[in-house]
Parts: structure tokens; C-alpha cells; sequence
């Protein structure tokens, strides 16, 4: 930089090159989470299976509506419905992130100068008597 002022590089409000890899990251996320109907490869609605850790079949829920169609849901939907409940928590809270802003802790440091002779219940005794005049 000359004398604070700038000389080369890209001119203010270039934007920065596509990236191949994070265009297809997107695609794939955008896939992941967008409804389309739930349907096998023969039409039918989709069946999804609930299983214990040992791989035994607990559940089934047939992904269709009270006519028959098939839902018309995301891939990230049915994922999330497979998760125990604290599983799908943390996901959606890992999720928040990026939706709303994290709220920052405060924290305050005090210190007293100089010798303190009176309590805080002597303080907010003297308070009270003044406030009651």
C-alpha cells in the first residue's frame, strides 16, 4: 500500500471466485433437505424401518398420506425421525447456529479500593431506612 491508499489487487466489490467443491457441497445440502415424495423405485410409498441396537425391527412407518400418496417430505425429515430424541435435540441446536446469532456471556470484574467497614446487609439495611424517610 502506497501512503494508505490501495494500488493493486482486486478492485473493492469484486466477488470472490465460485469454488467448485462448495457449489457442489451445496447442491448436495440443498437435495439433502428439500421435499420430494417418498416413493420406492416401483411408485409405492417408501416403508421405513425402526431398529434396536442389536438390529432388531421394533417399528415400520409407510411414508404415505391418508389417501395413499406418498409423503412428500425430506430426506433429512426422515433422518431426523429415525434419531432418538436427544440425538434430533443436538442436531437442531448444531443447526441454530446458523440461523440465529450465539449469545455471548458477560462477565464483570470489580475491585474495591481503600477499607470497606460495613457489610452488605448493613449497606441494604441503611438503603432501606433512607428509602422508608
Amino acid at each position: 500500500m502506497a501512503q494508505g491508499r490501495k494500488t493493486g489487487g482486486r478492485q473493492k466489490g469484486t466477488p470472490n471466485k465460485p469454488s467448485p467443491l462448495k457449489e457442489h457441497i451445496r447442491s448436495l445440502s440443498t437435495v439433502y433437505f428439500q421435499p420430494r415424495p417418498q416413493t420406492n423405485p416401483d411408485g409405492t410409498p417408501r416403508t421405513i424401518e425402526f431398529r434396536d441396537k442389536d438390529g432388531a425391527l421394533y417399528n415400520s412407518i409407510r411414508l404415505a398420506d391418508v389417501n395413499g400418496q406418498p409423503l412428500v417430505i425430506s430426506d433429512f425429515e426422515i433422518d431426523t425421525m429415525q434419531m432418538d430424541a436427544k440425538d434430533r435435540a443436538a442436531i437442531h441446536e448444531r443447526l441454530l447456529r446458523y440461523h440465529m446469532p450465539q449469545m455471548q456471556s458477560v462477565s464483570a470484574e470489580m475491585s474495591l479500593s481503600g477499607e470497606v467497614t460495613t457489610t452488605i446487609e448493613q449497606r441494604l439495611a441503611e438503603l432501606a431506612a433512607q428509602n422508608d424517610q
